[in-house]
């Protein structure tokens, strides 16, 4: 069984983020290359620049999705929920302490063993 730690998790996320946004630098040049040519009055390949442009549509929402992941993996590993908001346990375990001892203080209890 291999076990995947979070580090590991995030860095293969980056690596594949960098290799999204390499691939989207070399798709933009050909494309402004292709934009450059028309300009010029030269004609162009309109199937090939179809492609291109829908290539670079699709690796814009991969490079999303790889975004959303690493937060979402970042996140994780500080321990923040979803809707982004990060629980203390130690500050509510201290709390809910000081909460108990009032009550008990009020109510006239004695020490309870925690």
């Amino acid at each position: 069984m291999t076990v995947i730690t979070p580090d590991e998790e995030i860095a293969h996320g980056v690596e594949i983020l960098d290799a999204l946004r390499a691939a989207i630098r070399v798709l933009r040049q050909e494309i402004e290359g292709q934009t450059q040519t028309a300009r010029s009055g030269e004609d162009i390949d309109k199937t090939q620049m179809a492609k291109q442009l829908r290539d670079m549509q699709g690796l814009v929402t991969q490079c999303t999705k790889a975004e959303m992941f690493l937060n979402d993996c970042r996140n994780r590993q500080a321990g923040i929920a979803r809707a982004g908001h990060a629980l203390d346990l130690e500050q509510a375990r201290a709390d809910i302490g000081c909460k108990l001892d009032r009550l008990r203080g009020c109510s006239g209890a004695g020490r309870i063993s925690g």
